[in-house]
This record gives structure tokens, C-alpha cells and sequence, in this order.
């Protein structure tokens, strides 16, 4: 249900072999909700994906909270 109300589907740090995640993916592309995936490495939700992002999750995470901080503090 959370799938279907979703404006997107961010994946963090997954290959997706095991069934539990990878069934969220196929589920959001049926239902033509935005799949994004962050993973270091293929994944087998690749081809579900709108977007990949091939990079270390550790990494992108702190550059994105550096990003974001100036915008979080001044709310």
C-alpha cells in the first residue's frame, strides 16, 4: 500500500537478490512510481529503475547531508 502512494521509490544499498526487496521495485515500475537506485555495483532492480547511481553508498549519503544541512537549519 505504501508503494502505490508513493511519488517514488528510493533504494539504498541493495542488490536486490533477495525477493522481499526486489518485489517493492517490480511493484513500483508496474505501478509507473519512479524507481531510483543507489548501489555500488549492478543490481537486479537495475532495468525496473528510472535512475542508477553506481557509487558507494557511505559516500553519496554524507554528500547529500552536507547539501542539505544550510536548507535543514534554516527551517
Amino acid at each position: 500500500a505504501m508503494v502505490e502512494q508513493a511519488s517514488a521509490l528510493l533504494v539504498l544499498g541493495s542488490s536486490l537478490t533477495v525477493m522481499s526487496g526486489f518485489r517493492y521495485v517490480r511493484h513500483a515500475a508496474k505501478l509507473e512510481v519512479p524507481v531510483v537506485i543507489v548501489n555500488q555495483g549492478p543490481t537486479r532492480g537495475d532495468a525496473y529503475a528510472a535512475a542508477t547511481l553506481d557509487a558507494p553508498l557511505g559516500a553519496v549519503l554524507t554528500e547529500l547531508a552536507a547539501e542539505l544541512r544550510p536548507t535543514l537549519e534554516t527551517a
